[in-house]
C-alpha cells in the first residue's frame, strides 16, 4: 500500500528553498513498487507553481509538499523516467488526501512544464553528492 513512511522534517535554507533535516524522508510507492529515500540534506523548492500566475499559485501553491518533495527527488536522481516520477507524484499526491481537481492540475502542470527542470538536471550531471547540513 502507497504511504507516506515518515514525517517531513525540513530546514529553510532561504525562503524558497528548503532542506531534509534530522532524519530521510521515506515513501513507499506501488507504482514504482519500492521505498523512495530522500537523504538528509536534500535541496528542494517543493512545487514549483508559477508565482507569474497568481490566481494558479492561490490554488495551487504550498499545498503537496510531502509529496512534491519525493517527486523532486525523483528529478534529481532520475531513478525512474520523467512520466513515472509524474505519475508517482500523482500517487502521493493522492495518498496525502489532496482532492482530485487540485492533484490533477498540478500533475497535468508537471507534465506540461517539467521537462524544463528533468533537462536542467540531466544537464548539470545530477545526481551529485547531497551536501550533508
Amino acid at each position: 500500500m502507497s504511504q507516506f513512511l515518515n514525517t517531513l522534517n525540513i530546514i529553510e535554507i532561504t525562503d524558497k528553498i528548503f532542506a531534509i533535516a534530522n532524519h530521510p524522508f521515506r515513501y513507499q510507492s506501488d507504482l514504482a513498487k519500492c521505498i523512495i529515500t530522500v537523504p538528509i540534506g536534500f535541496e528542494t523548492d517543493f512545487a514549483s507553481v508559477p508565482r507569474f500566475m497568481p490566481l494558479v499559485y492561490a490554488c495551487l501553491g504550498d499545498t503537496a509538499h510531502q509529496p512534491a518533495v519525493i517527486h523532486d527527488w525523483l528529478y534529481y536522481t532520475a531513478l525512474v523516467d520523467r512520466p513515472t516520477a509524474d505519475k508517482i507524484l500523482l500517487e502521493a499526491m493522492k495518498v496525502w488526501g489532496m482532492s482530485d481537481w487540485r492533484a490533477y492540475a498540478i500533475y497535468y502542470g508537471v507534465r506540461i512544464g517539467g521537462w524544463a527542470a528533468w533537462n536542467l538536471h540531466r544537464k548539470l550531471g545530477h545526481p551529485k553528492e547531497i551536501k550533508l547540513t
